[in-house]
């Protein structure tokens, strides 16, 4: 929501100002409200010491000082703390109503004026007016002493050096003015060295070899860019694309980019729309490659540094065309070839990409004979002819086979020497030829235990099937063939609705599983309003828990912002979340199920799920995540479902980052939780009290 309350054109200030008048009317906002509460006090519970014309006074000076701030005038506001010494006498010697003796608040007096003194220190530019209004109120409280009748006491050697306001407003003077030149001169130092850094860094701008161009962004009201503009180029960049400075000084960058890119760069998407901090371009009319990176030294510029890559682009460019050609070549030739050097270390190798054994270069490049799965005899066999192909410049043949991941291969090798250093090996897929028979024995001891399984899969289905399904036919042929009152009518038509959507969560999570069995559960890492995805699952489940009128369904949300969220996948974590509150819901009977998540650190955000409902015993809390597992102690109208929720939901957590974990007591209720990374998170603001 944009703020309405704010300074006119504020952003068009220098940062230092922008700071200054914020603070200002933090300030001034504070002490109107203050003083509002104060007079309206004094009306309602304290006439006897109102002060009409001093606490209206009050409020309009302060009413004046907001806005002059408002208006960017902070000069006009801090001149208002020259009306102190009016507001001293009005409250403390003037006849507009009764007060204390003056005699008991001179050092009311002196607090008011140290207070202004500080406010004038903190954000008067010049000390003058300090100095000034030192006068005035010196002024005043020597008025004021002289009212009380103790200029004699004050004035005497007898009195408390410490006890003499005007001792202590010289010592508040003093105190102040020797502050401020520490700060001064401080400042004088860091605007020194910002200074000569400032020049540093433009001499080395201009001796770069690199182009570097300035932008200079225009910002609305709100902070947002609304134009971007060239505020400087160095001698690098104009000699490079062929363009003055003084041509592009001061134009809009979009003409700029336009006209030396030839519409080849994008601003707005290079710097607002998608920043990154390196982006390489191609520029066809020059006929070059430029990494461009970027640098936002402040919120209103941006420095693009342009590195010139064209002759590493063509050299890997090179390489790539002369290594796809020796590929093609190869290519044709139906065998596997095998850089080693005389250590047995695999240096290259190249494979058909049809070729049935997929082999990663992770798996080979910079292995030895010894680790790429040989046994200890065969790669001691190989070591000893790689010897022999250096030593005799011989060529070895050696049959042999091979276990990878994807199955035992058989393969003739030929050894021939290459180098001094290393030799070349020829390998021959001899798989069909030598191993038909144990291909088959394989397959068919494949298809039995494919079979059984099926056959255990299928058991399990069967059975958790049937139970819903039964319900449904049995409801649908009631409901067909007798002429039933409308509650009972009612009642078997909640029945086949509840049943059919417990077959449909059967089937859900059975393919659930299938995708976790065969690895295809797509993760998709993208920003993700939790608070949409929490109330989403609130309204998915509410009208469930509504069923059971003795539950609470609550809902817990740690952070109120509606855009508050982070990188996660919002699908895995809606379906995990879902069969957590589905579990708790299922097995509570009273009392409430409460879901959300809590902000546990700034790095990490916990999301739980807790109930009232049966609990959980301490033998069976390590088995619950087992698939097809169910409590035995639950009573089976309870316990139907096929027993995967928890599985799932333990599978989907371990996909995005996070662990399952369950507290529980039986006939206590239970609570599961997992915490994530809070990663690249939005809208974290939280009020702890």
């Amino acid at each position: 929501m944009k703020a309405t309350f704010v300074p006119k054109n504020i952003n068009q200030l220098p940062p230092h100002e922008k700071q200054r008048i914020i603070e200002l009317m933090w300030i001034n906002s504070v002490g109107l409200l203050i003083s509002v509460f104060l007079f309206a006090w004094k009306i309602f519970f304290n006439p006897e010491t109102l002060c009409l014309p001093c606490e209206l006074g009050v409020v309009i000076l302060l009413l004046i000082s907001l806005f002059c701030l408002f208006h960017r005038r902070a000069e006009c506001a801090i001149n208002m703390v020259f009306f102190v010494p009016l507001f001293i006498y009005g409250y403390y010697l003037s006849d507009f109503h009764d007060h204390l003796p003056p005699s008991e608040t001179i050092y009311h007096s002196i607090w008011w004026i140290i207070i202004a003194m500080i406010y004038l220190n903190a954000f008067s530019k010049r000390f003058r007016k300090v100095l000034l209004f030192s006068a005035f109120s010196l002024a005043i409280l020597i008025f004021h002493i002289a009212q009380a009748g103790k200029i004699d006491e004050y004035s005497s050697s007898n009195q408390l050096f410490l006890a003499n306001p005007v001792i202590i407003f010289l010592i508040a003077l003093l105190a102040a003015w020797f502050v401020r030149k520490f700060f001064e001169n401080r400042l004088k130092d860091a605007r020194k060295l910002l200074a000569e850094t400032t020049r540093q860094i433009s001499e080395l701008v201009k001796t770069s070899k690199q182009p570097i161009l300035y932008i200079k962004a225009k910002t609305d009201e709100d902070g947002q860019v609304t134009d971007l503009l060239i505020s400087q180029v160095n001698p690098a960049f104009e000699q490079n694309f062929a363009i003055k400075g003084k041509e592009v000084v001061d134009q809009k960058v979009s003409y700029v980019f336009n006209y030396v890119f030839r519409n080849t760069i994008d601003a707005n998407n290079l710097l607002i729309i998608d920043p990154k901090p390196q982006k390489e371009v191609y520029l066809e009319h020059l006929d070059k490659w430029f990494n461009i990176n970027i640098i936002r030294p402040s919120k209103d510029q941006f420095i693009c540094i342009f590195y010139d890559t064209t002759a590493q682009n063509q050299l890997i460019s090179s390489l790539k065309e002369s290594r796809q050609r020796f590929k093609v070549l190869l290519e044709a030739i139906p065998d596997i070839f095998f850089i080693i050097d005389k250590d047995g270390i695999y240096e290259d190798f190249v494979i058909k990409e049809r070729d049935r054994l997929k082999i990663k270069s992770s798996e080979i490049i910079g292995n030895t004979i010894f680790e790429v799965g040989f046994s200890e005899k065969m790669a001691n066999k190989i070591f000893q002819c790689i010897q022999d192909a250096i030593a005799n410049d011989s060529i070895e043949s050696i049959e042999y086979a091979l276990d990878t991941p994807n199955g035992t291969f058989m393969f003739e090798m030929r050894l021939a020497k290459l180098n001094s250093n290393s030799v070349i090996s020829i390998a021959r897929d001899i798989t069909r030829r030598k191993t038909m028979e144990f291909k088959l024995e394989e397959a068919r001891k494949i298809a039995e235990d494919a079979n059984q399984l099926k056959s255990v899969f299928l058991a399990n289905l069967s059975h958790e099937i049937r139970t819903p399904m039964n319900a449904i036919i049995g409801s649908s042929e009631i409901l067909a063939e007798m002429d039933l009152p409308p509650e009972e009518k009612e009642i078997y038509s909640n029945a086949i609705i509840t049943n059919s959507h417990e077959l449909m969560k059967m089937i859900d999570d059975t393919i659930s599983l299938s995708k976790i069995e065969t690895d295809t559960v797509d993760v998709n890492i993208k920003f993700c309003e939790v608070n949409a995805t929490m109330k989403e699952l609130y309204n998915v489940f509410k009208p469930v828990a509504d069923t059971n009128k003795n539950i609470d369904f609550e809902l817990s949300l740690d952070i109120k912002n509606p855009h508050f969220g982070f990188e996660t996948d919002r699908n895995l974590l809606f379906e995990a979340m879902s069969k957590l509150i589905d579990n708790a819901l299922k097995f509570t009977k009273s009392g409430f199920v409460k879901f959300g998540y809590e902000m546990i650190s700034p790095t990490k955000i916990e999301f739980y799920v807790e109930d009232t409902g049966k609990g959980i015993s301490a033998d069976n809390i390590d088995l619950i995540y087992d698939r097809y597992y169910k409590v035995e102690a639950i009573n089976t109208v309870d316990n139907r479902g096929s027993g995967l929720g928890l599985s799932i939901a333990k599978e989907f957590v371990t996909l995005i980052g996070g662990r399952l974990f369950a507290d529980s007591e039986l006939g206590k209720g239970s609570r599961f939780s997992f915490n994530l990374q809070f990663k690249s998170g939005e809208g974290y603001m939280k009020i702890v009290k």
